[in-house]
């Protein structure tokens, strides 16, 4: 793809593991709104610290990422949200995360 500029149809890039799901332009918005609705009551301080790793990552060495990943992970650990998530998954019930 990147070396031959050919475009890759949707299905292609389902198939090859490329893309999670594709959407018709009718479906984008709404699509998009369940997609950040989501996001948004989820764990964000672990997910804002995810990215930073990602991010992080791509200009890291892999003792570089691992460190910063065990960093991330401390942190994560010790925040309102993680223990929500512990309690709500031993109570059998939806955590309700606040970014904290």
């Amino acid at each position: 793809m990147l070396l031959l500029a050919e475009k890759v149809s949707g299905r292609d890039a389902a198939d090859w593991g490329l893309i999670h799901r594709g959407v018709s332009s009718v479906e984008l918005d709404d699509v998009a709104e369940q997609l950040l609705t989501r996001l948004a009551s989820g764990p964000t301080v672990a997910i804002g610290l995810a990215k930073q790793a990602i991010n992080h990552s791509q200009h890291a060495t892999l003792d570089q990422a691992m460190t910063q990943e065990l960093f991330n992970v401390e942190l994560s650990c010790r925040t309102t949200d993680f223990k929500e998530g512990l309690a709500a998954f031993r109570e059998k019930r939806t955590p309700q995360f606040g970014g904290r």
